[in-house]
C-alpha cells in the first residue's frame, strides 16, 4: 500500500521529549499510512537509539548541528510522497489530527496547513501560565492569524512544496516557510490540535523569545522581510504592521476588546517580547554570540 504521506521530523538531543510524538506515529491506526524520517543532527545524546525502537519509523544521522539541513536532509529521503509534514520532535498529537492535516493537504492545489496549538503549561510557574493565557487570548491570536509559524508543526501540499528548492540557513525555518504563500493559502485547522511544550521558567522563556527575535533578524539581514507575516495577520487595518511597534500600535486599537481579566497577561506578554528584543540588541551590541539551542 503506499503511503498517504511523508513526516520529517529534524532532532537535536531530544532523547527525553521525542517519545510522545513517536508513540502516536506508532499508533496502529495510522502506523502502516505515512513515511516517517526522524534526522538527527549533530546529536549527542541517545535520540537515535530512542526513535530506532519505533517501528515503521526510519532514522537518519547527519553530523552538523542545523535545522534547516536535517529538514533538507529529510526532503531528499521522503523523496515524491506527498503531502508533507514538518514535525518538531517535541510535541505531542492525536493519530487524528495527523490524519485532519493530511487530508487537507491532500489536493492538487497549493496549500500549507498547521494545527492549532495548545501550551501544555500544567506545570509551568504561575507567570509562564499568565503568559501563555494572553497568547491564547482573541486580540493575540488575531495578531498571529493564519500564520503556520510557532505551532511545532506545518505541513505542504505537493504542489505547494514545489514553491521552494529547500530550506536556506536560516534557523527561523518556519518563517521562511510561511513567507512563500500567501493568506489564501494558508489553513489552521481547529480539528487538529497539538500540544507543544513551554518552557520550565521565566529565564528560559526570555531566552527562547530572545533566540526568536535573532532568528527573524538573521532572516531580515538575508535579505528578506520578517514582518512579511505580520502584515499577512493584519489584513482589514488601514496600516500594515512592519515594526514591532507598529503591531504593538494594532493591539493598542484593539484594547476595547480587553477584559478586565485579560490586562495583565497582555502586559506580561508585550513586557516579555520587549524584553527580548533588547537583550539581544545589548548582546549584539557587546558582540555576544547567540545560542540557538
Amino acid at each position: 500500500m503506499s503511503s498517504r504521506a511523508s513526516i520529517v521530523i529534524p532532532a537535536y538531543n531530544e532523547e527525553s521529549r521525542i517519545r510522545g510524538l513517536l508513540a502516536t506515529l506508532a499508533d496502529p491506526s495510522i502506523r502502516d499510512a505515512y513515511d516517517v524520517y526522524v534526522v538527527c543532527n549533530g546529536c549527542t545524546d541517545r535520540t537515535r537509539q530512542v526513535a530506532e525502537e519505533y517501528a515503521g519509523v526510519a532514522v537518519a544521522e547527519i553530523e552538523s548541528v542545523g535545522k534547516y539541513l536535517a529538514l533538507n536532509e529529510g526532503d531528499r529521503l521522503a523523496g515524491d510522497v506527498f503531502p508533507r509534514l514538518y514535525c518538531d520532535a517535541d510535541i505531542r498529537l492525536s493519530p487524528s489530527s495527523i490524519t485532519a492535516l493530511v487530508e487537507a493537504l491532500t489536493t492538487e492545489e497549493v496549500k500549507v496547513a498547521a494545527p492549532t496549538v495548545r501550551y501544555a503549561v500544567e506545570k509551568s510557574t504561575t507567570m509562564l501560565k499568565v503568559y501563555y493565557r494572553a497568547v491564547a487570548l482573541p486580540i493575540i491570536a488575531r495578531w498571529n492569524s493564519g500564520l503556520p509559524i510557532g505551532r511545532g508543526l506545518y505541513g505542504a501540499s505537493r504542489a505547494a512544496r514545489q514553491r521552494f528548492d529547500s530550506f536556506p540557513a536560516l534557523v527561523a525555518d518556519d518563517l521562511f516557510f510561511d513567507s512563500q504563500f500567501d493568506a489564501t493559502e494558508k489553513l489552521i485547522l481547529p480539528d487538529a490540535v497539538v500540544e507543544a511544550w513551554v518552557p520550565a521558567n521565566l529565564r528560559q522563556l526570555i531566552n527562547g523569545e530572545v533566540r526568536v527575535a535573532a532568528g527573524n533578524q538573521q532572516y531580515r539581514v538575508a535579505g528578506n522581510d520578517p514582518e512579511d507575516a505580520a502584515r499577512h495577520a493584519m489584513v482589514g487595518h488601514d496600516r500594515p504592521a512592519s515594526t514591532l511597534g507598529d503591531r504593538f500600535a494594532a493591539l493598542w486599537g484593539w484594547r476595547h476588546e480587553l477584559r478586565g481579566g485579560d490586562v495583565v497577561p497582555v502586559l506580561l506578554y508585550i513586557v516579555i517580547r520587549a524584553t527580548a528584543r533588547t537583550i539581544l540588541a545589548i548582546k549584539r551590541v557587546r558582540g555576544r554570540e547567540i545560542s540557538w539551542r
